[in-house]
């Protein structure tokens, strides 16, 4: 039998950090996607954007911060305050699945009356999907909560989802194909190393 590693064994730096350290990336990654747009799209906008874009920024950036503080708070062993604030995860991210289909509803007609985009409805397969697969997985981690090793790996999975939003927002991906042809496989390939 093979000695594990301080590093990748049970217990190792990897097993330790890894859902912490994924958390601060997915923080980066959506500081790093939204950077490009929120400004003109949002802070300062031309045209006033509707109100539920703001909630549907609220939420979603709280589930990012939600995601951040349980993954210190399972690290730090602070398991019993990690379960009483699951029960707010689990009514935002309940919450999440109508609100962002809604929101894309909202904003597609948006683009297309105020700003005179045309086929803006035509993208809506994206947040729809992105909605189904996020709930999906959100669903059965909540079903298995009181199972750690299937729960963390479906929240992580459901919060990767969400990034494609974040990712869609990146030019140099989008415009150089990298956000359909690279990217998705290997999420795809990713998701199915987690499982």
């Amino acid at each position: 039998m093979r000695p594990q590693s301080h590093v990748t064994g049970r217990n190792g730096l990897l097993d330790k950090y890894f859902y912490f350290v994924m958390s601060l990336l997915v923080a980066a990654i959506v500081v790093w996607g939204f950077s490009h747009t929120v400004n003109e799209n949002l802070f300062h906008a031309t045209l006033s954007r509707p109100f539920l874009l703001w909630i549907h920024a609220a939420a979603f950036s709280s589930w990012v911060v939600s995601f951040i503080l349980q993954s210190a708070l399972v690290r730090t062993h602070h398991v019993r305050m990690h379960r009483s604030l699951g029960w707010f995860g689990a009514a935002l991210g309940t919450v999440m699945v109508p609100l962002g289909i809604t929101t894309a509803i909202v904003m597609a007609r948006f683009d297309t009356v105020r700003l005179h985009q045309s086929g803006a409805d035509a993208f809506l397969i994206e947040p729809f999907f992105d909605m189904l697969a996020f709930g999906v997985c959100f669903g059965l981690a909540v079903l298995w909560r009181k199972k750690p090793e299937f729960h963390r790996r479906l929240i992580f999975v459901a919060t990767c989802v969400l990034l494609d939003a974040a990712f869609g927002r990146i030019l140099y991906l989008f415009n150089n194909n990298f956000f359909s042809s690279a990217w998705t496989p290997s999420s795809f390939s990713a998701s199915r190393a987690i499982f």
